[in-house]
């Protein structure tokens, strides 16, 4: 049995329904991605600050030009079985987690997509 990953990987998805993930899944984080997607939703200063507050908690996988080279590899293979119309977020959180050897936690169809062509493990949250 494979050892469960080191990083656990949170979606916007899960992250917003205030996941409380099980700890043997790995280390909760996000990505630059991630944190742009929940401050973009902050709807005033105030809820902007608390929210960046909250997120300083997690550690950031890093996000680089490795990151885009693999996003880019993930959506060339996606293309030639007509299936690379996923949301970019999803595919730079994934190629982010292939980089990371993380799982994703998430709440987001696409994930199974992406992990078809990506290596993480996509973790669905349970309603």
């Amino acid at each position: 049995m494979a050892a469960a990953p080191r990083w656990l990987l949170v979606d916007k998805s899960a992250l917003a329904r205030r996941a409380e993930p099980d700890p043997a899944l790995g280390e909760p984080c996000l990505c630059a991605v991630t944190r742009f997607e929940m401050l973009y939703s902050a709807r005033s200063p105030r809820a902007f600050e608390q929210l960046e507050t909250e997120l300083d908690a997690l550690h950031e996988l890093r996000t680089d030009a490795e990151t885009i080279a693999i996003a880019r590899t993930a959506q060339r293979e996606l293309a030639a079985h007509s299936q690379h119309r996923v949301p970019i977020p999803d595919l730079l959180i994934g190629a982010c987690a292939q980089q990371h050897q993380a799982a994703v936690l998430h709440v987001d169809r696409h994930y199974e997509t992406l992990a078809r062509v990506l290596s993480f493990m996509p973790v669905r949250l349970e309603a």
